[in-house]
């Protein structure tokens, strides 16, 4: 329980004790007003602010509180005292006659306004769709032309007649289908092979076809750059060297080092003639500068010695400074 003015519960305390005028139950906190009770003698009890303001308001706050009673009030009580007054009636009128009465005093707009409002009255509309037409429409829009009135005698789920081997072939089936479709097309899968072809890591050992296809195709891309260059090098310095001159020699094949230091050291052993030999670059005849022990001992000048050892990367070919004799 608790007090009926601060919701407080009652214990050692808030001890519960009683208005002696309303009987509600208070803690004895609530209850400190105390007054006389004219029902009760000349004694003071305990009661509640409520109880306290009532009794000692007194007579005069009631007196000054009270108000006369409504004009509804005094009419009732007049009819009840005459009721022979003649009671009211009320004539129906046609629909017809209505309207002329409305039409009275108006003006032509207005007249047409009732008019209208006559017509519309009139025209009644085709009476509302049942229940089990809206139920048809909504079968209808979803596709569900089997709609039937009534609860379906047709059971939710059918019994499985397949063996069990069928059972789990199907089950098998099903999930090697669906993680095809799941490794068609991985987002993730494909973003990290973008991110390590960029990075020239290549693609990881566990991806799937469909990345494997993107991987491949930019590999193979960039070896077709590479090898197209490559021939246009090549094409570049056959052109150089098939230049028409009388006295140029010809560009001997490229060996190994190891030919070519021997075909070096034959040369130095026997010796070059002076009338076989001229003292001009094998590409351009312009006078020689350096020669290449292993170009099979072809003379340069300055550019094309740039040009063939340190731009075409052959920096470490043994070259030696040509003195013409």
């Amino acid at each position: 329980m608790s007090c009926n003015h601060c919701s407080t519960k009652f214990n050692f305390f808030h001890k519960e004790m009683g208005c002696s005028h309303c009987g509600l139950s208070f803690c004895n906190k609530c209850l400190k007003q105390k007054c006389k009770i004219p029902s009760k003698g000349n004694g003071e009890y305990n009661v509640c602010r409520i109880c306290f303001n009532k009794l000692t308001t007194g007579n005069s706050a009631n007196q000054s509180t009270s108000q006369p009673p409504p004009d509804t009030f005094l009419k009732r009580l007049e009819n009840l005292e005459n009721p022979s007054a003649p009671p009211i009636t009320i004539y129906k009128q046609n629909h017809d006659q209505r309207g002329q009465n409305l039409r009275a005093g108006l003006s032509q707009v207005d007249q047409k306004l009732v008019e209208r409002l006559e017509k519309l009255k009139e025209d009644k509309g085709p009476p509302p769709p049942s229940e089990i037409e809206i139920r048809k429409r909504l079968a209808n829009l979803r596709g569900e032309n089997d709609y039937v009135e009534g609860p379906s005698r047709q059971p939710l789920f059918t019994n499985d007649t397949r063996s069990e081997q069928q059972r789990v072939d199907s089950l098998l089936d099903q999930f090697v289908n669906e993680r095809e479709i799941e490794l068609a097309y991985n987002p993730q899968e494909e973003i990290e092979a973008r991110l390590a072809t960029l990075r020239e890591k290549g693609v990881r050992p566990n991806e799937g076809p469909y990345i494997a296809n993107l991987h491949d195709s930019g590999s193979s891309e960039e070896e077709l750059d590479k090898i197209t260059k490559k021939i246009m090098d090549e094409v570049a310095l056959e052109q150089r060297c098939s230049l028409p001159t009388e006295n140029k020699t010809k560009p001997q094949p490229i060996r190994s080092k190891a030919a070519s230091n021997s075909s070096t050291e034959d040369d130095e052993s026997g010796g070059r003639s002076a009338s076989a030999e001229l003292p001009w670059c094998v590409l351009c005849n312009n006078d020689a500068r350096y020669r290449c022990y292993d170009c099979s001992g072809d003379l340069y000048c300055n550019e094309c010695h740039k040009e063939v050892h340190k731009n075409w990367g052959d920096s470490d070919h043994k070259v030696v400074p040509y003195k013409n004799k």
